[in-house]
């Protein structure tokens, strides 16, 4: 067998999958374990999956870790990104350090900030899930990946999708349209934004889209993340 092949890659990231189920600190929450296969498995230093359901609406599904979580966020709060790119254009992202700076300096220089990330790639997933998940892998190297390594990545994004596909027909009390597999405090606290733009709009006398970019405005004024402020709008303590 090669290793090195798509078949190699695929066989090693199942087994990091199905030995991650078994540790001691795994995930309850199969998009979690996926992300920190993804990572087992593939030179990137977090990862993170997110949903796309609307333009400008995005759910955090999972992360390698909290700062995978954190450029996820960093993304929405911003609204720029390999993420957000990769789901509007339903199509790979891959950006060197020097890319990221150029194309989103807002996002760039929060991530320089609060990671370690330096590049990444963000690549919908396989299946029938490729039009609305994205998987997004973070370097701390500022170079684009090679070739080669992009070609594991799509085998491993593919997998991915398979795998959260299976997940997303489960459960009888869908939130946002995604089962109780994949409700998380996460995605709670991304759903208060959408409370937080509907006060807003109603306060301001505009429509969602001005009020998502007064929310966004806030958080960067505030130094917080979209979610924060948000939670802020609707407890009165701002805007």
């Amino acid at each position: 067998m090669d290793e090195h092949g798509p078949s190699g890659v695929r066989d090693r990231f199942c087994d990091a999958l199905a030995a991650g189920a078994h540790a001691a600190d795994a995930s309850p929450r199969l998009a979690d374990r996926l992300c920190a296969a993804c990572v087992g498995v593939l030179p990137f230093a977090g990862a993170g999956l997110s949903f796309g359901f609307r333009v400008d609406g995005r759910l955090p599904l999972g992360a390698s870790d909290a700062v995978a979580a954190t450029a996820e966020r960093l993304q929405f709060t911003t609204g720029t990104g390999p993420c957000s790119t990769a789901q509007r254009t339903r199509s790979e992202v891959v950006v060197s350090e020097q890319e990221i700076g150029d194309r989103w300096p807002g996002y760039a220089a929060r991530l320089r900030e609060h990671t370690t990330y330096r590049s990444a790639v963000a690549v919908p997933v396989g299946g029938p899930l490729a039009g609305a998940v994205v998987l997004d892998l973070y370097s701390t190297r500022p170079d684009r990946p090679a070739a080669g390594l992009l070609e594991d990545v799509r085998t491993v994004a593919a997998v991915v999708g398979e795998e959260l596909a299976t997940v997303l027909g489960a459960g009888d009390r869908p939130a946002l349209g995604l089962p109780d597999a994949l409700q998380t405090a996460a995605v709670a606290a991304r759903q208060q934004v959408w409370v937080a733009v509907g006060a807003l709009a109603q306060r301001q006398g505009t429509d969602a889209a001005g009020a998502l970019a007064l929310l966004r405005g806030l958080a960067f004024a505030h130094d917080l993340d979209l979610e924060t402020a948000a939670d802020r709008v609707v407890r009165d303590e701002l805007g």
